[in-house]
């Protein structure tokens, strides 16, 4: 049985989505406005959701059905082929979206102060994380930020949740390969990449998103879209 072919209609919020082949994920990204009193940020952000995978999967967004596994993983069971993610801070939100792989997006605020975030990472970095953020101490609270959306992004991603400890794997990013984080876990069960940038909207945000593959499978190349 083939799958539905990705369109690309016009719809609330988002506009012309980049089609989804085989290979390749779709980050997408949206900034909300606080102009619709009766909907909070989180709200406007499950509709964009559900307008977006309706639009992918071909169907009326009331067909739109997502169910949760036991970790709270959000995945779609009429429609298994298409593996997504959702992520919201502040008034913006961001979907990661593949036909083949699990995928995992998440976006942060770049925000707090340094103490706080210094003992956030001794407790549950990876020793290699901390020596990492070590490095540039005027721009710990944007580093550390980066490191977690990453982080998370691949717990996501894996659907553990923090149910994995934050220091049993690093995300370092790699040198010389701007915009993209290797995932390093012992035992390498799972593999994978993750890019990050930084984006703003109403301040300034760390966005991270990738996909699991298997040791031997190719890596999938990402685009990212922001209407």
């Amino acid at each position: 049985m083939s799958r539905p072919v990705a369109k690309s209609p016009s719809i609330y919020r988002c506009n012309l989505l980049p089609e989804l082949i085989d290979g390749q994920g779709v980050c997408l990204l949206q900034h909300f406005n606080d102009a619709l009193p009766q909907m909070t940020v989180r709200q406007q952000a499950q509709r964009w959701l559900h307008q977006v995978l309706a639009a992918y999967l071909a169907i009326p967004v009331d067909q739109v059905r997502i169910a949760r596994t036991a970790t709270g993983k959000p995945w779609l069971p009429e429609h298994t082929w298409l593996h997504f993610n959702l992520s919201h801070s502040a008034h913006s939100a961001a979907i990661a979206l593949c036909r083949e792989h699990e995928v995992g997006v998440d976006l942060e605020r770049v925000s707090g102060k340094v103490a706080v975030k210094k003992a956030i990472a001794q407790r549950f970095f990876h020793p290699d994380e901390q020596r990492w953020l070590a490095l540039d101490e005027a721009n710990y609270v944007t580093r550390f930020t980066q490191l977690w959306s990453i982080k998370e992004a691949w717990l996501k991603a894996r659907g553990t949740g923090l149910t994995q400890p934050l220091g049993s794997f690093s995300v370092i990013p790699q040198a010389g390969a701007s915009g993209m984080a290797r995932v390093m876990v012992a035992p390498p069960a799972s593999s994978g990449q993750i890019h990050y940038c930084q984006v703003q909207g109403d301040g300034r945000f760390c966005l991270a998103y990738g996909a699991i593959v298997g040791p031997q499978q190719p890596l999938v190349q990402w685009q990212l879209h922001c209407p």
